[in-house]
Formats: C-alpha cells, sequence, structure tokens
C-alpha cells in the first residue's frame, strides 16, 4: 500500500512537468537533488554519532573533567581533518548542487536566473572532479580537456537562451557531456560508504551510548515510578530502534546514489535521440522518488527484501545478500 502511494505521488511529480521540453529535465534535478540531502544526512550523522559515542564512554567512568577533555573531539568537528571523509561530504553536495542547477535552469523565468544557475552548475561540476581526484588520490580529472572545454561553453552560453527549445537543446549538451562524470562520481559515493564500513561503526557507536542508558535504567530502576520507567523505556526503545535501523539507512543510502545514476544515463540516452519526454525518463525519475519516500524506513527494508531479514551483530537488521 505505501509503495503505491509512493508511486502515485511520483507519477503526479513528473507529470505535471512533463509537458514541456525541459520539464523531465526539471524533475530529475528536482528529485536527485532531495535524494542527495537524505545522503548527506547519512554522511553526518556519522560525525555526530562518533561524537556520542565519545561522550558516552566519558560518562561511563567516574572521574571529573575539565573543557581541555574535550579537545579530542575538536578533530570530529574539524571535518576536513581528514580529507577524503570531507571530500565524500563535498562530493555529494556537489552531486546535489548539479541537480539543483539543472531544474532551475530548466524552469528559469528571466536571464538573471539563468546566470545564477548556470555560475553553480559549473561550480558544482568543479567541485565534483576536485573532490574526486582528493578521494582517488589521482591527478587525472573527471573529463578529458575536449569534454570540459565543451560543457565550460555551453554552459557559458545557456543563460542567453531565453527560448525554451534552445535552453532545452543546451541543457541535453551539458547532460550528454556529463554523464560519464556523475557516473564516477556516484560510483566512488557508494565505494566509499561501503568501503568506510559505515553501517558497522555506527552500530557499534550507538550500541555504546545505549549501553549507558540501560545500565543507568537498572541501577535506578526500583526508585521509579511506573510513568518515569516507561518514558525511559520508551527513549531508549527509539535509539534501539535508530540503532537497528543502521544497516537500511546505509543500504537506501547505496540505492539512491544508483537510481541517481541510472536515471542520469537513461536521460543522456533518452536526449541522444532527441527524446525529451519519455516513458523511460518517467519511469527512472520515479525510482529516484520511490528510494526518496522509503529512506531511512526500516519497515520498508523487512517488507521489501527479496531474500531474508537477519540480524548482524554489527550492523543491525539487514536483508541478507
Amino acid at each position: 500500500m505505501k509503495r503505491n502511494i509512493v508511486t502515485i505521488m511520483a507519477s503526479l511529480l513528473i507529470s505535471a512537468c512533463a509537458s514541456t521540453p525541459t520539464g523531465q529535465i526539471e524533475a530529475f534535478g528536482v528529485a536527485a537533488a532531495d535524494v542527495t540531502a537524505k545522503i548527506d544526512i547519512v554522511i553526518t550523522d556519522y560525525n555526530r554519532t562518533n561524537i556520542d559515542n565519545k561522550l558516552a564512554r566519558m560518562a561511563q567512568r567516574n572521574k571529573k573533567y575539565t573543557k581541555s577533555d574535550f579537545d579530542p573531539i575538536r578533530k570530529i568537528l574539524i571535518r576536513d581533518a581528514d580529507k577524503k571523509s570531507f571530500a565524500l561530504y563535498q562530493a555529494n553536495n556537489a552531486l546535489g548542487a548539479y541537480a539543483i542547477s539543472l531544474s532551475e535552469l530548466a524552469a528559469a523565468g528571466s536571464r538573471e536566473q539563468m546566470t545564477r544557475a548556470s555560475i553553480k552548475l559549473n561550480q558544482s561540476l568543479k567541485s565534483m572532479n576536485k573532490n574526486y581526484k582528493i578521494i582517488k588520490g589521482t591527478s587525472d580529472d573527471l573529463l578529458n580537456a575536449e569534454k570540459n572545454a565543451e560543457i565550460s561553453r555551453v554552459v557559458a552560453e545557456v543563460s542567453s537562451f531565453y527560448a525554451e527549445n534552445k535552453r532545452a537543446k543546451a541543457l541535453k549538451k551539458i547532460i550528454i557531456n556529463s554523464d560519464s562524470q556523475i557516473q564516477a562520481i556516484g560510483k566512488i559515493i557508494n565505494e566509499q560508504l561501503l568501503k568506510s564500513a559505515l553501517e558497522s561503526r555506527i552500530y557499534t557507536m550507538r550500541g555504546t551510548v545505549l549501553a549507558g542508558y540501560f545500565a543507568d535504567y537498572n541501577k535506578t530502576t526500583d526508585k521509579k515510578s511506573f510513568a518515569v520507567r516507561k518514558k525511559s523505556l520508551d527513549f531508549m526503545y527509539r535509539q534501539y530502534i535508530e540503532m537497528q535501523a543502521t544497516g537500511a539507512t546505509i543500504l537506501q543510502a547505496q540505492n539512491a546514489i544508483t537510481s541517481i545514476m541510472h536515471a542520469h544515463s537513461v536521460l543522456k540516452s533518452e536526449l541522444e535521440k532527441d527524446q525529451y519526454t519519455s516513458k523511460k525518463i518517467f519511469k527512472s525519475i520515479g525510482e529516484i522518488i520511490t528510494v526518496h519516500k522509503s529512506y531511512d524506513d526500516l519497515e520498508e527494508l523487512m517488507v521489501n527484501c527479496e531474500t531474508e531479514v537477519i540480524t548482524d551483530d554489527k550492523k543491525g537488521i539487514i536483508c541478507k545478500d
């Protein structure tokens, strides 16, 4: 039932944009930007959980603290201390900015709006390239000089194309020429989500914090009223479910990136055939929206798991490979 409602909502959103040459490009941009915002939460949540974990370990010790004891936490707060972790965050942000720029260019109603969107688009592509090189540890650019020059030329010109058909053709060139960059940046974000084993780390750290709450509850339970005990248990249960949903959250992040890569690839293929509105584009954008709506949903994972739902001691409730 939930999936049907999501599909209907996706259809309404895309249908509203599909009647013009730039409509489905705009719909792709909106959907992809929404999803990258969710992925951003996963990456930043790791930092928050890391801090919670360190504070929980401090709280478990029976000792007095001074502000200097918080100094190690500064390293977590200053994200660029770890260039690769920060680059992952920035690469995802750049992917989101690219999507927003496409939608803004497609929907722009004035030259000023188109100019602003063009600048943002250019900056997002440069940021993707820069952070890809940091994560990959390479000096090689994502795109060759010829493709870079072509994209730069079209981006510079697009703000002067007030007529929608000319703007659509300019967006077509941008999307076709930047597709290999989108595929590469999507792949490396996904690889980093797997490589850094965020799920097991977040799960373990959330478990440490929860253990502290249980220890505190068990020490004082006989002195608490029913209402106070129930309130404490409600809070701890929410923490427990959040911990168990860790695997589902990371899986959805990976699915989200894959859905953006796929939709952009479909958009490129259809635009190469001058198909600005098609069922294939419609379907691929719908898949992004479906992922967005079911994001961080443990129930969704359990209902739609095609193998077996299992409990992993290091990841929580997951779908068996």
